[in-house]
């Protein structure tokens, strides 16, 4: 993957900025000298051509007019230049070869200036001299005129202008940084800024305000992102407001949902409830009758079964007197048959007698229940139930313990509930939890029994809690514990509607009952009511 070096605007200011500098300096510090040193030694040489045509005009002028004064006048029209080297009179001729196929130039010095200076006829052009001919021709003879110039003129010259091209280059490249830093401070400076403004933005923070006083483009961008983040700013307040708003109708929403959720979650409650009345009132008119029809016959039966234990007693008697007493076919046949009967008889009225309890706690549920809700605190009308129980129970029950454990109430949660009904319950689970208790005690002689009830507290309503620690009960007997007529207890004993009818109770109060139990360790039957909420049977 190929990563691409990132150049600021500052870094690329500096750059542009150095290399024009730099080009400039170029120019300025070699190009420009090179120009000049090449004009300078161009007009040199042209002016010493030209000094070298005068002189070999001069000299042919005189040749011609065979003046010799004239041609030392024409050698001396240089002599008085400082640069001048050495002017020479060169004679010129013609040599050919044995055969005039070839031919070479010999030249002579014929008259030169200073007249002790050696010149070579040969002499060429260098750096510190600059050498020019000129030749011409005469009736009397054919020669050449050759200068040589000292260049010291122009060396210095050179050495001025690479001086000056070296203080101008300094002084463009110290312009130019001048510039570029200028240019860096007032471009970078301000981007960076924006930038560094303009990252905070991103990030949420609408308080971020650029400073600047230029009045170019830079300064307009400040002041448009300025008023941008402005516009930001207030377009998030209004946002702001209006999520509010929003938020608010959503809880109003919401709890308006909830509302409708409640009503038709009661509207559902009630119409079960009014199906289900209405289908126990029809099968409470046909159930009525029954127990109507049935508690006469049953009372035929227990009152016939008592008459006839009571005269099974009498014929008792009457065998054991002194007439039938040595009659041995009548005490091995008759005795024994009369027993029988006896124990029948009694069947009879303990069945009987079930019955009844059955059909009487039938009639019970039948009965049109209170909806008078009242509001009571829990810990008091517990305390109370369990005082009324105490009074109640048989002087041989008084040995278990029963204890009361009172929550703690900090919010002082009240419930509504309707006291003779939930105080059927109480007692329903207390003598379900005396009845296990006394039931262990006659199987395990050292076996403490206690009862121990516990109200306890919590946001969404209270618990009453009902435990024993009996031999508890098996998952098969839990499983069909609150349907109607099912019992673990004996049948004279137990109805199979205690648990029913509690749980139908508190279903009218908008709670539910549950069960833990462990086997032969402990049972608890936990009642969950709701706060304070208006309930009604209808």
């Amino acid at each position: 993957m190929v990563r691409h070096m990132r150049l600021t605007v500052k870094t690329k200011i500096w750059l542009a900025v150095t290399s024009i500098v730099l080009l400039f300096s170029f120019f300025v510090l070699f190009y420009l000298p090179v120009i000049q040193e090449r004009s300078l030694l161009n007009n040199f040489n042209k002016d010493v051509q030209n000094h070298a045509n005068t002189v070999a005009l001069g000299v042919k002028i005189a040749m011609t007019e065979q003046n010799f004064q004239g041609v030392q006048t024409a050698m001396d029209f240089v002599k008085k230049d400082p640069l001048l080297q050495f002017v020479s009179l060169l004679h010129t001729d013609t040599v050919w070869d044995a055969n005039r196929t070839r031919y070479r130039i010999d030249r002579t010095v014929f008259k030169t200036y200073p007249e002790q200076k050696k010149v070579n006829v040969d002499a060429t052009s260098s750096d510190s001299s600059v050498v020019k001919r000129t030749s011409f021709s005469t009736p009397m003879m054919t020669g050449e005129i050759m200068l040589s110039f000292s260049t010291r003129e122009i060396v210095q010259s050179k050495r001025q202008i690479r001086i000056t091209s070296l203080f101008f280059s300094f002084l463009v490249f110290s312009i130019g940084i001048g510039i570029g830093f200028g240019l860096a401070k007032s471009i970078s400076v301000p981007v960076l800024k924006l930038r560094d403004a303009a990252t905070k933005v991103g990030r949420g923070d609408l308080t971020q305000r650029v400073q600047s006083n230029s009045r170019d483009e830079i300064g307009e961008l400040g002041t448009a992102f300025n008023k941008m983040v402005t516009d930001l700013s207030t377009t998030r307040q209004e946002l702001d407001a209006r999520t509010s708003e929003l938020l608010v109708e959503q809880r109003k929403s919401d709890d308006l949902l909830e509302g409708l959720k409640r009503t038709l979650a009661d509207l559902r409650e009630t119409q079960e409830q009014l199906i289900r009345q209405e289908k126990l009132a029809s099968i409470g008119q046909l159930t009525k009758g029954l127990v109507d029809r049935l508690l006469n016959p049953l009372s035929y039966i227990n009152n016939f079964s008592d008459i006839s234990l009571e005269l099974l007693a009498e014929c008792r008697e009457l065998l054991a007197s002194e007439v039938y007493a040595a009659d041995e076919s009548i005490q091995t046949e008759l005795v024994p048959l009369l027993a029988m009967i006896e124990t029948n008889a009694g069947k009879i009225k303990d069945h009987g007698a079930s019955l009844t309890r059955i059909v009487r706690s039938m009639d019970k549920l039948l009965q049109v229940k209170s909806n008078e809700f009242i509001e009571v605190d829990l810990n008091s009308f517990i305390d109370e139930q369990l005082v009324a129980y105490r009074n109640e129970l048989d002087e041989t029950h008084h040995h278990v313990g029963l204890e009361l454990i009172i929550g703690t109430n900090p919010d002082n949660i009240s419930i509504r509930i309707v006291p003779t009904e939930m105080s059927t319950v109480v007692f329903s689970l207390l003598n379900n939890a005396m009845y296990a208790v006394l039931e262990k005690s006659l199987r395990h002689p050292d076996f403490q029994p206690q009862l121990t009830v516990a109200t306890i507290f919590r946001e969404d309503g209270a618990e009453i809690q009902v435990r024993d620690n009996g031999a508890g009960i098996s998952a098969v007997e839990k499983e069909q514990l609150f349907s109607p007529f099912f019992t673990t207890k004996p049948t004279s004993k137990g109805t199979g509607l205690g648990l029913f009818i509690s749980q139908d109770i508190v279903k009218t109060h908008k709670g539910h009952i549950t069960v833990e139990t462990c086997q032969d360790v402990c049972t608890t039957f936990t009642i969950n009511l709701p706060t304070a909420t208006a309930v009604s049977v209808g």
